[in-house]
């Protein structure tokens, strides 16, 4: 595939800021315990059919986590509006992926700053599926099948630490 650019989409307002958020903030309204397994009923299977079309079960997540930290450390360093952002990646899984996480197609990842604290919680608003399938939270088997992933998850690794800063466009 190789590289692409895009800028990140700020479609909810001048005050929505892109800016690496850790995992462990975020709030699930569909999931109340994602590292534990915790979705909704129909969390997966309402989303299923997206996964599988664009095959993101044959993703290579490595490569997709590998720019997505590359954001997360620039966003760390200087939140944005709309970000002009690079990526290289294998195929137009990861492309794809990526262009959805930042606005192109469905809206972006969102979430709104549920408190202004020092450790700020943010309520994710859009985008938690995409979250919790690039986390790599567990699911049960019902939901692995329908994902057509194996008992380890998307990678073996895996859930991404609490710790872990993921791009998430807030306000």
């Amino acid at each position: 595939m190789g590289a692409f650019s895009l800028t990140a989409n700020n479609e909810i307002g001048s005050n929505a800021t892109w800016r690496a958020v850790p995992l462990g903030r975020l709030e699930f309204p569909q999931a109340s315990e994602p590292y534990e397994g915790a979705f909704d009923d129909d969390f997966w299977p309402s989303r299923h059919e997206e996964y599988n079309r664009l095959e993101w079960d044959r993703m290579d997540w490595n490569a997709v986590r590998r720019q997505m930290n590359r954001v997360s450390d620039r966003l760390e360093r200087q939140p944005e509006t709309s970000p002009e952002l690079e990526f290289d990646v294998p195929s137009i899984r990861e492309r794809t992926f990526l262009e959805m996480w930042f606005g192109y197609g469905d809206p972006s990842v969102e979430a709104t700053a549920v408190d202004g604290t020092a450790s700020t919680r943010y309520r994710v608003g859009y985008g938690q599926h995409r979250i919790c399938a690039y986390a790599d939270y567990p699911m049960g088997t019902r939901d692995r099948g329908l994902m057509r992933i194996p008992a380890s998850g998307f990678l073996p690794s895996g859930p991404l630490s609490p710790g872990t800063r993921i791009p998430v466009l807030t306000h």
